[in-house]
């Protein structure tokens, strides 16, 4: 190949990788399910684990999770985690063992937070 072809060959690969779709991760969300609280918090680490990452409500335009309300969650692949929720009022809850492998959302509900404590 002469370094023209050469040269023409890497551009043409080089702009078409920029109009393939990426393989980014995986879009997850959590639904704020329950009657009345809001939720100022959330973390998620790998079930069994306490290694919480990142405020996942920062994902959000009001920085918080509100009553009927779906957040975005980012920075997971699929697998099983413990979520974290902090409510306005401080109280923590920890939603344990929460399945991401088949379904990508989960619904946090009353039941599953009756244990929080401050």
């Amino acid at each position: 190949m002469t370094r023209t072809g050469t040269f023409s060959f890497l551009v043409i690969a080089f702009c078409a990788a920029l109009t393939q779709p990426s393989a980014g991760a995986d879009k997850y969300y959590a639904y704020n399910m329950t009657v009345r609280t809001d939720f100022k918090e959330l973390y998620v680490a790998q079930a069994g684990t306490q290694t919480w990452g990142t405020n996942q409500t920062l994902n959000d335009k009001d920085k918080s999770l509100d009553v009927s309300e779906r957040i975005a969650l980012t920075g997971l692949k699929p697998g099983h985690y413990d979520v974290k929720l902090v409510t306005e009022n401080g109280k923590s809850c920890i939603v344990k063992n929460v399945d991401l492998t088949k379904e990508k959302t989960f619904v946090i509900k009353e039941e599953q937070i009756s244990d929080c404590h401050q």
